[in-house]
Formats: structure tokens, sequence, C-alpha cells
């Protein structure tokens, strides 16, 4: 998702942002002026930096102490939050929804774990 955003920043690259941004886009339209170049192209490379990110926490997971999983749920709480609620107030929803998707994929097995509960 995050090399798909990073796309928009290059005139040969955008189609499928635009594509996309077309469709979650209240208006049903797209623009790429160079600000919104910038903007989602670098949210592109911060997206793909923080899902690259979860993805070695997650190989790590066993060596990691266990104090890291409520502060990791917290911070990811913070971004589901604040994300979801700039999503819905700027008529992007669907991203809203697409949050949860991902959040929930994080929450069910770390609340399976047992991680999250405080030692006996």
């Amino acid at each position: 998702f995050g090399l798909l955003l990073a796309g928009a920043a290059f005139e040969p690259t955008q189609a499928p942002t635009r594509l996309l941004l077309t469709l979650m886009s209240p208006t049903g339209t797209a623009a790429f002026d160079p600000q919104s170049r910038f903007a989602i192209g670098l949210m592109g490379a911060v997206t793909l930096g923080w899902g690259l990110t979860a993805w070695v926490l997650i190989a790590a997971a066993p060596s990691l102490p266990p104090a890291i999983w409520p502060r990791l749920t917290a911070a990811i709480a913070v971004w589901f939050l604040l994300d979801s609620i700039i999503s819905i107030a700027t008529g992007y929803w669907l991203n809203a929804v697409s949050n949860t998707a991902i959040t929930v994929a994080y929450l069910l097995p770390i609340l399976r774990s047992g991680v999250l509960r405080p030692p006996a």
C-alpha cells in the first residue's frame, strides 16, 4: 500500500494511486497538484516504512521483552484514532475501514497471546 501511495509522487507511476483515491474520494475525483503529490508520495514512504517496521517486530516477537507489547499497542491505538478521525472528517471514510481491518489484524493475535495481561 505504501508503494501504491508513493507512486503519486511521479507522473509515470501515478495511475494506480489516482484510481484508488478516485474510488475513495467523496467527490469521485483525485487531484494531483504539487502539494498533493508531495503529501501523498511522502505518506506512501511513511506507510511503507511503518509496514516494514511492523514486519520486523512481528518476526522478532519471541525475543522481545513483554513490556514492548502494551507500548506498541498504545502507539497503534493513537495512529488508529487520529488517522481514522482525519479520514472521516475529510470524507475519506473508506480509509477508516481499512484502518479498522489493520488494527483488528494486529489485535487478534496480540489479545490471544495474552501479552497485554498484567503479570500474575
